[in-house]
């Protein structure tokens, strides 16, 4: 195939790979509301129950995912050392996307946990005031080795992976020897195989896979999705087939899901299917990329960062008030209703009065790192909420 015909790499704002954000968070949400939602209502154990305990892979696809969209913006930038400011100012704009919501919501919790003990009341998983509380504020919570989530316990994700950003200048060359579409597919499988066979040994149990030893599923994840977009990097015509099956892939991502959870094995283990979903949004083709690219979808997107942090905080704070007891019989469809629209309507606040104040203040404070893309995909995201119809 001649240079001229073959297939480019994605670039530029791909909308639907923002609009998907917003609707993994959500999935999140469902995650960790389901213990709630069943004691409230019990008529929904069989939605919330698996949702509950298989709903977790969606995780591991946002690592795929931020593999992907972070060598797409990054990939020359970091194709050889760029120098200590290049890689200053690329950390500086990833922690405007999320470290002043989390610190301003760890800070709430903080007085949050006080106060309700001066009352005589708990909230969970509080944490106590030092160890724990260091490692939620320098994000090392998910680097393994804890003994339970404390704070604010979806961090450890945004640690994790915060852990990939911090060595990116070492993955992406690596990446990048991968220079042929055969090669490209073996280190995406490779990229899969890490938190399986990690997993294997170590167990899939709750507690290994996000607290105890979460490293291994965020690099596996995350070096899966820069493998994928060296694969469109390279030439290869594999991700413009994917794009044409979108939807049948989205379904098929699914029923993996669903098949390898109902003979009772992790639903992890349909990683490789699940993570090919993001290279076929890539190519913004068919219904799929349609609906994840409407403004409800990149509204969604742009404020699925707030959500996802303060939904647990809040689950566990309205709990107190918020409970079968409170809201017995079929009142707790509405309990189980507040709880989310308190999670949505702190997000809407979270990213109105901190995350966008914050981010924009954090963007004007240094200079864009060189080769990166043209504007911060932040900032690009708002241009493109603005004027979707």
């Amino acid at each position: 195939m001649s240079h001229a015909t073959r297939p480019a790499a994605p670039s530029g704002l791909i909308p639907s790979l923002v609009g998907i954000r917003g609707v993994l968070s959500l999935i999140v949400v469902g995650v960790h509301l389901a213990p709630f939602a069943i004691a409230m209502v019990p008529a929904t154990r069989g939605f919330f129950e698996p949702l509950w305990h298989h709903g977790y892979v969606v995780l591991d696809l946002f690592f795929v995912l931020s593999g992907f969209v972070i060598s797409s913006g990054y990939a020359r930038t970091f194709a050889r050392w760029s120098g200590w400011g290049t890689f200053g100012r690329f950390l500086w704009a990833r922690l405007s996307r999320f470290y002043p919501v989390h610190l301003a919501i760890l800070v709430a919790m903080v007085a949050a946990v006080l106060a309700s003990r001066a009352i005589g009341r708990e909230i969970p998983h509080g944490g106590d005031l030092t160890w724990d509380l260091l490692r939620q504020v320098t994000l090392t919570s998910g680097w393994g080795g804890a003994d339970a989530l404390t704070w604010n316990g979806p961090v450890w994700s945004l640690s994790a992976e915060w852990a990939c950003y911090l060595v990116l200048p070492l993955l992406l060359p690596l990446v990048q020897r991968l220079r042929t579409p055969a090669a490209c597919v073996v280190g995406y499988l490779v990229a899969c195989a890490v938190p399986l066979v990690a997993y294997g040994f170590l167990g899939f149990d709750d507690g290994t896979i996000t607290y105890g030893m979460p490293l291994p599923r965020a690099f596996g994840g995350f070096l899966a999705g820069c493998a994928l977009y060296q694969l469109a990097s390279v030439g290869s015509r594999i991700p413009a087939w994917l794009g044409r099956v979108t939807g049948p892939l989205v379904a098929l991502a699914f029923l993996t899901i669903v098949g390898v959870a109902s003979v009772g094995l992790p639903s992890m283990l349909a990683l490789p299917v699940v993570g090919l979903v993001v290279p076929a949004l890539a190519q913004r083709r068919g219904a799929v990329d349609r609906l994840l690219s409407t403004r409800a979808a990149l509204v969604g997107g742009e404020y699925s960062v707030a959500l996802f942090l303060v939904h647990v905080p809040w689950i566990l704070a309205g709990s107190l008030l918020i409970n079968p007891r409170t809201f017995p019989g079929a009142w707790g469809i509405v309990g189980t209703l507040l709880l989310v629209l308190g999670a949505v309507v702190l997000a809407w606040a979270a990213f109105v009065v901190v995350e966008r104040p914050a981010q924009r203040w954090m963007r004007r404070v240094v200079r864009r790192a060189p080769q990166a893309p043209a504007r911060p995909v932040e900032e690009r995201v708002e241009a493109a909420v603005e004027k979707t119809p």
